[in-house]
């Protein structure tokens, strides 16, 4: 009987662990929760997360984005559909009030963007002291994790990710997005765009 009562207690505290570490993970909320478009039985939402405060709910409070030029948003897709989708050729751009059109920036580009607007030493100048390096902040594992990367989208389910964008966020940009087909036949659906609420 106590045999019984440990494995039993064991496996309770099991079931917990990951209860709890699920408790720290990003979760998205339902695409019409965020600024959003519905065509065709599909909803696209989008919501750029510029405030540090809703940075750090998603990546942890040492990225700071803005300090790179890079706005994050993220994006739900809900296929509310019979058929499967291909998101294999789906393009996003955000689009500045004056027209201009930033695609997104692949997770494993954004590194190079935090190096932008550092001088080397000049040749043959050694510094007094060896530094050391500071870990580029661009490289932390959750943005990989937390980017957008679903390529194709079953009838009835939905798929969240950020995209990065190098920009800075303005009143009035836009997110269009384009490339979202039809899994058997191929047709593409009606392109979306809409504004983002800050």
């Amino acid at each position: 009987m106590i045999d019984r009562l440990v494995i039993l207690s064991i496996a309770a505290l099991g079931a917990l662990i990951p209860l709890h570490a699920a408790d720290k993970t990003f979760q998205a909320a339902a695409a019409a929760a965020y600024a959003h478009q519905e065509s065709e039985s599909v909803t696209v939402g989008a919501r750029p997360y510029t405030d540090q405060d809703e940075v750090a709910t998603a990546f942890g409070k040492k990225i700071d984005f803005a300090r790179y030029g890079v706005v994050p948003i993220l994006i739900v897709i809900e296929n509310k559909r019979p058929k499967a989708l291909d998101l294999r050729e789906l393009e996003v751009s955000l689009v500045a009030t004056d027209g201009r059109h930033v695609k997104a920036v692949p997770p494993e580009e954004l590194p190079s963007l935090a190096n932008l607007g550092k001088h080397p030493s000049p040749v043959g100048v050694a510094s007094p002291i060896p530094l050391p390096k500071k870990k580029n902040p661009l490289t932390s594992a959750e943005i990989t994790v937390r980017a957008f990367g679903a390529k194709m989208l079953p009838p009835g389910d939905s798929a969240s990710g950020f995209l990065y964008f190098e920009a800075r966020a303005e009143s009035g940009d836009k997110l269009y997005l384009n490339g979202l087909r039809d899994a058997r036949s191929g047709q593409e659906l009606l392109y979306f765009e809409f504004p983002l609420a800050k």
